[in-house]
């Protein structure tokens, strides 16, 4: 039992990339979980290796993972996922927790991989979880009983902010929070070089870009306000915003975000939609 984590009697972390590799760091710098209740798997045996020794944790391989965790977190690309389930499975039961970051591969396909009655829960972070500042959207099976989901909440909880919502939505998810950093990342771009052309240094524009971004997003959760209020502040009648804005909107700034997390959204769904079907393996 570690020093903060709800029950649980070991974890499995499979697949250490970015994602993976993130948590594992977060989880053992929280020391809410003893060390040698955390075990690593991954195809890459030296890049797993290197990370068990960074951390001081055991690595097995994926077929071990289900005797010595009871919650086993996936962080493969969706298209290796059944692979990995074809190697926990004859080893997995209904008493184990399956958490899967796979995009696009819904509850009802990894149960159909594991086991009928699998308790489930898909995550769907985003990047800045790398650094603490993720947005993370959890959805459970109804085999999750309340103790494995404040588990999945705790864990992902040392990524970032987390919420817990039925599945039908996670593509909405995707749109917003999981493709959204690079909307965020393409409107500071424009912005740079925006600031460039109006004369400023590219350090000096980069720089008054990120702070501008980051204290305008700090603004509107610190104060609750809806974004078109803040807006507002900052427009002065026939002033320079006015005219910016109204540049934006000619160019339907507005019309294109909300098309862009459509598109997301469709393209998150259509994953879903290429799903291969078949049963318990």
């Amino acid at each position: 039992m570690g020093l903060g984590l709800v029950e649980c009697d070991g974890l499995g972390l499979v697949g250490v990339g970015a994602m993976g590799g993130a948590l594992a760091r977060r989880i053992v710098a929280s020391g809410i979980m003893a060390l040698d209740r955390i075990v690593v798997s991954d195809k890459r045996q030296e890049y797993v290796a290197d990370l068990a020794v960074e951390l001081g944790i055991n690595s097995l391989d994926v077929q071990a993972i289900p005797s010595t965790a009871d919650t086993i977190v996936i962080a493969v690309k969706p298209q290796d996922m059944e692979q990995v389930l074809r190697e926990l499975c004859p080893n997995l039961t209904p008493n184990h927790l399956v958490v899967s970051l796979a995009a696009g591969i819904s509850l009802a396909t990894i149960a159909h991989w594991t086991h009928p009655t699998q308790p489930i829960v898909r995550v769907m972070p985003n990047t800045p979880c790398l650094i603490g500042q993720g947005a993370v959207v959890c959805s459970p099976n109804c085999h999750v009983n309340s103790r494995q989901l404040q588990l999945a909440q705790e864990l992902f909880g040392l990524t970032g902010k987390v919420w817990v919502l039925p599945e039908e939505q996670m593509d909405a998810v995707t749109g917003v929070s999981g493709s959204g950093p690079a909307y965020v990342y393409l409107f500071l771009e424009a912005l740079i070089e925006g600031g460039v052309a109006a004369g400023l240094s590219y350090g000096v524009a980069t720089e008054l870009a990120l702070q501008t971004v980051l204290g305008a997003a700090q603004m509107a959760l610190e104060t609750g306000q809806h974004p078109a209020l803040l807006r507002n502040m900052v427009t002065s009648p026939a002033g320079t915003t006015v005219a910016a804005l109204r540049e934006l909107e000619a160019g339907k700034f507005r019309s294109v975000v909300i098309e862009a997390v459509l598109a997301a959204s469709a393209g998150s769904k259509s994953l879903g939609d290429k799903e291969p079907e078949g049963g318990r393996l």
